[in-house]
């Protein structure tokens, strides 16, 4: 901020002087009013609240970490129990292929056995009905042989009872050897079925134990599950408190900032009220000094913060121009909606240093008022604090509201 002129200075007077006094005073009321009375508490609790929230999450987190490992390994304790039960049955289809296998070789056994019954009852019934024709088999072998008419018979009848003795002998070598072929053959049956029923055993063992594991595991997410909602049913009732918490620190400052702006609109009323250079007119006025004096005047305070509701040194942007403005002699309202009904209007293109020019902004309406300096320059007290800004700017041009001339040129 520039150094003021001993001349700028002694325009303040007794009204300016009084007007610091009701700045500062107004600022103090505000920051007293601004902290709720019940703030700190609130600020305490809602503090509390969100650590607890935030324990409570860490809570949650563990438990999703040790349910998401615990149903992993139920996940794996389930295909292996569908592994072994899929090995298990196809082991037993196997057994039961045995098994068939098995009664299959007794049946060709029994064949075999009847086989040899009935061939043996054959033979005997011949040798029997052929040689048999005294009182023992043997004495009739021998009158057969001796009944032989030559030596040529003799031999064939020798030679014929070799052979139906071989036959004999052979058949029941033959019947024999199925018989052993068909014992090693079940033998080795009952022992494929034997060692698939002991592993089907072993697997049944690992089975049941691999159920009891799983039901154990399923116990455990469940648990876990079950704290988990527990906690995150906490952590609800929690977020409620916060949020209800929250509702109540947003009331108790909305009824501080009300009580504070109610203070500041009855101090700034009684300044208004009280104020002699306060005054409102509708035609241009004489101008104590000159326009170029007017504008460096307010270059003075380029750079000062704005301030919403700021009356000097603070300033928002109808103040800065009621301040400035009064120095010279011409006495302005406090509020933008009504600096627009002072003077006369003004086109824009007729625009000359020293007019009022206007805008909406936040709200429908004259919401924002500068002082015009030409060349479409303004300066004037925005969120940037004093400063100039170009009204043919995209934003300020898309806000042009109107303009007011309030010295008489």
């Amino acid at each position: 901020m520039q150094v003021w002129s001993t001349k700028a200075f002694s325009k303040i007077g007794v009204v300016a002087i009084r007007r610091i006094f009701l700045s500062i005073l107004v600022s103090i009321i505000i920051c007293l009013s601004i902290q709720p009375v019940n703030a700190a508490t609130l600020y305490d609790n809602l503090s509390a609240l969100k650590n607890n929230s935030s324990s409570l999450q860490d809570q949650v987190n563990v438990q999703q970490q040790l349910q998401a490992i615990a149903e992993s390994q139920a996940q794996s304790i389930q295909e292996s129990i569908n592994v072994l039960k899929s090995a298990i049955d196809q082991d037993n289809l196997v057994i039961e292929q045995h098994k068939k296998t098995i009664a299959d070789l007794d049946l060709e056994q029994q064949k075999l056995a009847d086989q040899q019954k009935k061939d043996t009852e054959t033979l005997e019934s011949y040798v029997r009905n052929q040689y048999t024709e005294g009182d023992t088999p043997y004495l009739s072998y021998i009158s057969w042989l001796v009944g032989s008419t030559s030596i040529n018979d003799l031999i064939n009848r020798c030679s014929y009872i070799d052979t139906v003795l071989s036959f004999y002998r052979d058949l029941r070598f033959k019947i024999s050897a199925n018989a052993d072929e068909i014992k090693v053959k079940r033998s080795l049956e009952e022992d494929e079925t034997k060692k698939l029923t002991d592993e089907i055993q072993s697997k049944q063992q690992l089975l049941d134990g691999l159920n009891v594991a799983l039901a154990k595991q399923t116990e455990l997410v469940n648990s876990i599950t079950n704290d988990e909602a527990q906690i995150m049913q906490v952590q609800s009732r929690g977020q409620e408190n916060i949020s209800e918490t929250e509702r109540l620190i947003a009331a108790e400052q909305l009824q501080a900032q009300l009580v504070s702006q109610a203070k500041y609109q009855e101090i700034l009323a009684s300044q208004l009220k009280t104020d002699s250079l306060q005054g409102t007119f509708s035609t241009p006025v004489k101008l104590d000094g000159q326009v170029g004096q007017l504008l460096s005047f307010a270059s003075t305070f380029l750079g000062v913060p704005y301030t919403w509701g700021g009356t000097y040194p603070q300033f928002d942007c109808s103040s800065f121009v009621q301040y400035v403005y009064g120095q010279f002699g011409i006495k302005l309202s406090r509020v933008t909606w009504d600096q627009y009904s002072e003077g006369q209007s003004v086109s824009r293109e007729n625009l000359q240093a020293g007019d009022l020019v206007f805008f909406s902004t936040y709200q429908a309406g004259p919401s924002h008022v500068g002082i015009y300096v030409g060349n479409g320059i303004m300066i004037n007290s925005s969120n940037s604090g004093v400063s100039y800004a170009s009204i043919n700017s995209e934003y300020w041009s898309s806000r042009y509201y109107g303009a007011r001339r309030v010295i008489a040129q």
